[in-house]
């Protein structure tokens, strides 16, 4: 009886160690599948850290770009400084000539020198340029420009690329201020229509839609034969109307 008991507790106790050492196994498969876990999330945080880098550069890229698409433009429409406020020549010998471009008002009269203003216009401007890409120096001669000049004939065209150089900075929140007086301070300006359809682009970027329909609506009402009537159009198409 003795022996038998024996025997059952020595099997009994080999039965429960094996049912530990099973345990131990399984934790252990556990804590080096929980190893790998972490370890491909590391990974995939380290992926998607480099995936959202990439998306910025990206993103800065697109916005070079397009400033410097938006500066091509401009100036093929005119909107460069020094051919914007060249005041007209009159030839008495040319019958019907045409005069010299204006950007969006006779210069003021006075004692202001137009050569040193149109100089600290072109030196903000260049700053934007693609081989300078000193956006934020470019915001502060902008700014600069338009409290030394308010009223000057640059002055929406100052306004007009201060936003630009606080958009291409990804400063959206300022780009929208500086968008949207363009449009209250120099409603007849051409830089107006461009300046309202870009509202409407940093409103469509923030999700708010009904807002940027309505921007796209009043480009199209307000100034339907420039060339910013046309882009709305087509954005008003891609929201539906």
């Amino acid at each position: 009886m003795l022996l038998s008991a024996g025997v059952a507790s020595a099997a009994s106790t080999s039965d429960r160690l094996d049912v530990l050492e099973r345990r131990v196994a399984q934790v252990s498969e556990l804590t080096l599948q929980l190893d790998q876990v972490r370890s491909e999330n590391r990974e995939l945080r380290g992926q998607i850290e480099q995936l959202m880098h990439e998306i910025e550069n990206l993103k800065r890229k697109q916005r070079d770009i397009y400033l410097d698409i938006d500066q091509r433009l401009s100036t093929l429409s005119g909107g460069a400084a020094a051919a914007a406020i060249v005041p007209p020549v009159a030839d008495a010998g040319a019958a019907g000539s045409t005069p010299a471009p204006v950007v969006d008002a006779a210069a003021p009269a006075g004692s202001v020198d137009r050569s040193a203003v149109i100089a600290e216009y072109d030196a903000a401007y260049a700053l934007l340029g693609p081989r300078q890409k000193r956006y934020g120096e470019a915001a502060k001669a902008f700014e600069a420009f338009l409290a030394k000049y308010p009223d000057d004939p640059l002055a929406p065209n100052a306004q007009y690329w201060l936003a630009e150089a606080y958009y291409v900075s990804q400063d959206n929140a300022a780009a929208m201020k500086a968008f949207e007086a363009v449009v209250e301070k120099y409603p007849t300006s051409q830089k107006a229509p461009g300046a309202l359809f870009k509202i409407g682009r940093l409103q469509r970027a923030a999700g708010n839609t009904d807002a940027a329909r309505a921007s796209f609506e009043k480009v199209l009402s307000d100034y339907p034969n420039s060339a910013a009537a046309g882009l709305a159009r087509e954005r008003l198409g891609k929201l539906g109307r």
